[in-house]
């Protein structure tokens, strides 16, 4: 058969940046077809959406946030944009899981085949439980979720190169954000843990940003784990890989030079964030340095569009703690935890944080 026939006999392409390739073209061009029409909404629509929320919000000032959503929804640019984010991520999915099925044999293969092998190491728990916080959250809208689908990874690196629009198909925006993490002020990295590391593409960018350091990831899901290593092996990334919870990291005090919370916090209970933050304080030594990224804070007082917009995201995009997260108000907990801390509020917020 022809490529794109739909044939249940497909076979690998090869790679897309760090990626494998959808394996029939017909794929492959359906989702860049969703990824362009996701980029047009984002900076087309969206902020002529927002623009016309906050007018109506300032005429209207919405007293809570059922007001707010009211008000918000009475704009029927915002039907429109709320039903093409919803409908481009469940098409983004739903494509992925549907071209890579056919090579479902293979890549399992390819998933035991690298689980002994190195350079690195994976290590995997034999008696896990699922956390009951996110045991039946499929975060994103990611079909099967994190934990259960043995391709989780393949369809997680795919699915969110439609997500982020292209821009880190070959871990290009991963390098940059590692290139920009400090080294502690008396230069010494001899050990990095990169914790929620899922397919581990920050995990592989330490390493290169640090070769000498010893560099861990981890995680609770083990489908994204295997993958990460799988994928590291591919590289020839020398790193470790181990499935543990952010909130128990199970390393002793002061174990770590360098760590990083990258966007997690959002999605676990705020309780949850709280321990993990301690954790993380915890097994930096003296002057180590944390790197929180995560989700941009609110304004003061708060803009009225971005709080619509994170409550859709919880409400419609498989993110129950994200309103709840941005909202909390982290940055007072890691000034208490912390010596020192440097906050960056711009697209997305950043705290640099020193033991």
């Amino acid at each position: 058969m022809r490529p794109g026939s739909g044939s249940s006999e497909a076979a690998p392409r090869g790679r897309l940046g760090t990626m494998t390739a959808i394996p029939e073209f017909d794929g492959e061009s359906r989702l860049d077809f969703v990824e362009g029409l996701r980029r047009f909404t984002l900076r087309e629509i969206n902020p002529v959406a927002a623009g016309a929320v906050r007018e109506r919000a300032a005429e209207r000032r919405p007293e809570n946030l059922d007001d707010l959503r009211a008000v918000a929804e009475s704009v029927p640019l915002v039907g429109l944009r709320n039903r093409l984010l919803r409908s481009t991520q469940d098409l983004n999915w739903a494509q992925v899981v549907a071209a890579y099925e056919p090579l479902r044999p293979a890549l399992e293969a390819e998933l035991d085949d690298a689980e002994g092998r190195g350079p690195g190491r994976l290590e995997l728990a034999e008696d896990w439980e699922h956390p009951g916080y996110s045991a039946d959250v499929h975060f994103h809208r990611q079909p099967g979720g994190y934990h259960d689908e043995p391709l989780a990874g393949y369809i997680y690196h795919y699915g969110t190169k439609v997500f982020h629009l292209g821009t880190n198909d070959r871990d290009e925006a991963k390098i940059a954000r590692a290139r920009e993490v400090p080294a502690p002020a008396d230069g010494s990295v001899a050990r990095v843990l990169d914790i929620a590391c899922s397919i581990g593409a920050m995990t592989v960018a330490f390493k290169e940003r640090w070769p000498d350091a010893e560099v861990w990831g981890i995680d609770a899901a083990a489908p994204l784990l295997r993958y990460a290593h799988a994928r590291a092996v591919r590289l020839g990334a020398d790193v470790v890989f181990a499935q543990r919870l952010a909130e128990d990291l199970r390393f002793p005090d002061g174990t770590f030079d360098v760590a990083y919370l990258g966007t997690i916090l959002h999605e676990v209970p705020w309780d949850v964030a709280l321990r993990a933050v301690a954790e993380a304080r915890r097994v930096l030594r003296p002057g180590g340095v944390l790197i929180v990224h995560e989700m941009r804070q609110p304004d003061d007082p708060p803009d009225p569009w971005a709080t619509y917009d994170r409550d859709f995201d919880t409400r419609f995009n498989g993110e129950p703690f994200a309103f709840r997260f941005v909202h909390g108000g982290i940055g007072a907990e890691l000034e208490r935890l912390f010596a020192a801390v440097e906050f960056t509020n711009g697209r997305t917020a950043t705290w640099v944080c020193t033991a």
